[in-house]
């Protein structure tokens, strides 16, 4: 194989955003669509204030067009595809993938629960194809930086982690602008399962996931939501430091700003700016050997330099194309898909079962929490609840 054939399932906002940079990507081409809303396979408009709204153009007449993702995957035109759904469709889309031994790249998260990330793995581990998450926020040299900083020990021992991320802020217009979106049977979750699966990959993929944790989780505080809008979570980690996350999607203006101290100083990360509190001493030895009562040394501030380069979603599935065709590492594994859904998992059970949890959770304990909250949801917030298979049998007819 010289080049790789793609075809994009999903033609949403994130979905035409990824046809827009086709044409910049090398060995690969566009060869096929797939919507089941027929509209969108000619409009192929995005919303203009959507994050990453791009003019897509015309495509030619050589990109086939289709309405049923099997018979795409059964056509013969792709060896990939880049699967940008809503969540709840990613599972079997991929598996069905994996079993005609079509590559697959994957918009986050991977799936709504752990068991059926965990289904997916299973399905890749029998495929021999590659498989990729869209986790793009790795490719960005600031989180390339502190990923590297960790790992070649100038932050030390991990002491402490704090990540305010309150700069998720929806209006109620987003939440009303699909059916889908902010109920628990259309989309599974809120800012953790929408908004946050970016967060909780770097987050598991710069400290691993968390022994325990204890979240404060809350539906529809902020919003006419029947889904989480406000999480705050402290947790564990698996060397016993303490770790915050805070998140919600009704704060404006937010915060985004991640604190990491450890042995050897303090990093941390604002507003795009990276900077390393490094005190005269490892903060252990201080401690036990300074005869200050009160210590009060500054410590010397440095301003870490991150190299410029361009990053995102295109260099992901590049990565994949790599991969495909010269073996080249993935930047992210779809099987690390798991971990991030897993700690989303935790903070959904702990914070609805007002409990301690040990990460990662019970698949069936986190499986009856979902099928309750959708029955409560269709038993006393109809007008919230969403029915796929008749939306999808709308568009069909």
């Amino acid at each position: 194989m010289e080049r790789v054939r793609f075809g994009v399932i999903g033609l949403g906002n994130i979905g035409l955003h990824h046809l827009s940079y086709f044409p910049e990507l090398k060995n690969a081409e566009l060869t096929a669509i797939c919507d089941i809303d027929k509209r969108k396979l000619t409009e192929l408009r995005a919303v203009r204030d959507f994050d990453h709204a791009t003019d897509v153009g015309s495509l030619g007449s050589e990109v086939a067009t289709f309405t049923d993702y099997g018979k795409m995957l059964d056509s013969g035109k792709v060896d990939a595809v880049l699967i940008a759904t809503p969540h709840y469709f990613h599972p079997e889309m991929a598996i069905e993938a994996f079993r005609r031994g079509i590559h697959v790249v994957c918009e986050k998260p991977v799936a709504i629960t752990a068991r059926e990330a965990r289904e997916m793995n299973t399905a890749y581990a029998e495929s021999g194809v590659v498989y990729a998450a869209m986790f793009q926020m790795r490719t960005d040299p600031v989180f390339m930086r502190i990923k590297e900083m960790l790992e070649d020990g100038t932050i030390g021992e991990i002491r402490r982690v704090s990540w305010i991320i309150t700069s998720w802020f929806r209006t109620q217009a987003y939440y009303d602008s699909g059916g889908w979106r902010g109920n628990w049977t259309g989309e599974g979750g809120g800012v953790l399962m929408n908004q946050c699966p970016h967060n909780l990959d770097l987050f598991q993929w710069f400290f691993g996931l968390p022994r325990r944790l204890k979240a404060f989780a809350y539906l529809g505080k902020w919003h006419d939501i029947t889904v989480e809008d406000d999480v705050s979570v402290l947790m564990e980690l698996e060397n016993g430091a303490p770790a915050a996350f805070i998140t919600t999607t009704g704060d404006t203006p937010g915060t985004n700003r991640l604190e990491i101290t450890g042995n050897n100083g303090k990093l941390v990360l604002e507003n795009g700016k990276l900077t390393f509190f490094e005190p005269e001493a490892p903060v252990q030895k201080i401690l036990e050997e300074s005869q200050q009562h009160f210590y009060s040394v500054k410590p010397k501030v440095i301003e870490i330099e991150v190299e410029s380069k361009d990053h995102g979603h295109k260099y992901i599935t590049q990565n994949a194309i790599n991969a495909i065709l010269e073996n080249e590492e993935l930047i992210a594994p779809g099987t690390e898909g798991l971990k991030s859904v897993q700690l989303a998992n935790a903070m959904l059970l702990s914070g609805l079962r007002d409990k301690t949890v040990e990460v990662p959770v019970c698949e069936d304990e986190f499986d009856q929490l979902l099928e309750e909250l959708r029955e409560h949801e269709r038993k006393h917030s109809p007008d919230k609840a969403f029915d796929w298979d008749a939306y999808l049998n709308r568009l069909k007819d």
